[in-house]
């Protein structure tokens, strides 16, 4: 395909400036290092789902007769980043590294309570005491664009890793981005990622949907370039997304935003079209799905109304990161917090309100309660050979209820540390692939810049 052929020619202009590069050599490396930036990042998280309609499938409950089985998780736990981006050398190519190091660690826990992706568990259903992983990447500077490769995060909407749980995502590959004023190029090609449970930093390339390791199904690279303009009143991105003998995928987003009455008004719209390639895998694909939402925001409050639908006989499906349970390479209105609302022919809309509670003396707590309510999911004519044959039945039907708030100290010995308490409630039928559950998530962030 056009995004893997891209990597090498895109690279070899800077791999041979680099061989001719000797700037470097006269450069004290302590220096380079000298002039970074590294930072300690502290994630404590406490999160408990409680299914309300069947049992808890992961852990030791795997390993128990379906009927006794319990039906909820919970884990908390704690993890310690470490975050280290180097300076360049001088001259025309700067040379430079990144650093990462993390570990995780169980506050409390058990094996017939595993399963939020917070903590690794081990061949017997248990969580583990702890887990972590460590990595980094050279890097490569010419003017305004910088080429990376090794391990480290990636935020595109069609491979982004997640930063839900203590410890985000990682990706292992190449990386180039370029910036130009309000304009934004960037392309990539991954060999593997690595999620957020997984102490090894080259995990498998996994879909949240399909879950490919399920079928015995290895998937080799996943590689992407796109191109974002940001400006006013209108921003603009477009991507074209690989994963190899998968399918291929497009993305379009196009914003606006302008002065209304005292407020502000945006509009936003989000496009994906996938379809099968290469081997073809999975199956046959030819999934298109699309969301707007119209926003207000007048002083301390913000009211937003969408509308998304799905267009194809299979769901939606996006790239996850090791065994497929946590991904954000998906930016439409209405995924939600637990949902994403991208079933098939599933047709959706969502009413959200949110406010800062400065009213209180807080100006920096943040309110957003969001309603969303799904219909029309069909999953009954996905062909009988493609991975998504029987996720779906008829006329699948949910609707989820999400109450968010958020504190984040402005100032003081306690400047950046962020305090976040979510509740969701989600009920489902039985033709709809998401489970009915309660979950509850509270969370305590604190960055901590070392030099």
């Amino acid at each position: 395909m056009f995004v893997n052929r891209l990597a090498l020619p895109l690279c070899l202009p800077l791999l041979t400036a680099l061989a001719c590069h000797t700037q470097a050599q006269e450069t004290s490396w302590s220096d380079v290092l000298a002039q970074g930036d590294a930072r300690l990042f502290f994630d404590n998280q406490y999160f408990a789902r409680d299914f309300r309609d069947g049992p808890n499938n992961a852990g030791r409950n795997r390993y128990k007769p379906r009927d006794e089985r319990n039906g909820y998780r919970q884990e908390w736990g704690q993890s310690v980043q470490l975050h280290y981006h180097s300076g360049f050398t001088p001259g025309l190519i700067g040379l430079g590294v990144d650093a990462l190091a993390m570990a995780a660690f169980k506050l409390d826990s058990g094996g017939g309570r595993t399963g939020t992706g917070t903590l690794a568990v081990d061949g017997q259903g248990h969580p583990r005491d702890s887990h972590g992983k460590a990595g980094g990447a050279l890097k490569l500077k010419i003017a305004d664009a910088q080429l990376k490769y090794g391990n480290f995060s990636t935020q595109a909407p069609v491979l982004a890793a997640d930063n839900s749980r203590i410890i985000p995502g990682m990706a292992h590959g190449l990386h180039l981005q370029g910036d130009w004023a309000r304009l934004q190029l960037e392309a990539a090609r991954f060999t593997a990622l690595s999620g957020p449970t997984e102490s090894k930093n080259r995990g498998a390339i996994s879909t949240v949907v399909g879950r490919p390791d399920r079928r015995g199904i290895d998937i080799h690279s996943a590689s992407y370039i796109g191109l974002s303009h940001r400006g006013e009143p209108w921003s603009l991105s477009y991507y074209l997304g690989q994963l190899e003998d998968v399918w291929t995928q497009h993305y379009l987003h196009l914003g606006h935003e302008q002065a209304l009455g005292a407020g502000t008004l945006s509009n936003s719209t989000h496009l994906y079209r996938t379809r099968n390639s290469g081997a073809s895998l999975f199956g046959p694909i030819d999934n298109l799905i699309g969301s707007h939402a119209i926003a207000y925001r007048l002083g301390a409050h913000r009211l937003t109304l969408a509308y998304q639908r799905t267009f194809s006989d299979t769901p939606f499906d996006y790239i996850g990161f090791g065994d497929g349970q946590s991904s954000q390479s998906i930016v439409l209105a209405n995924a939600a917090a637990y949902s994403d609302f991208n079933g098939p022919r599933e047709r959706s809309w969502q009413l959200r309100y949110d406010q800062r509670l400065h009213w209180l003396g807080l100006p920096e707590l943040n309110l957003a309660l969001r309603y969303q309510r799904g219909w029309g999911a069909d999953g009954s004519h996905a062909p009988s050979h493609s991975i998504y044959h029987g996720l779906y039945g008829r006329d699948g039907k949910h609707h989820e209820l999400d109450l968010d708030l958020g504190y984040t100290f402005a100032s003081g010995p306690l400047k950046n540390l962020h305090l976040r308490a979510t509740q969701i409630w989600h009920r489902s039928n039985r033709a709809y692939a998401d489970a009915s559950i309660d979950q509850t998530r509270l969370r305590i962030q604190y960055p901590l810049e070392l030099f």
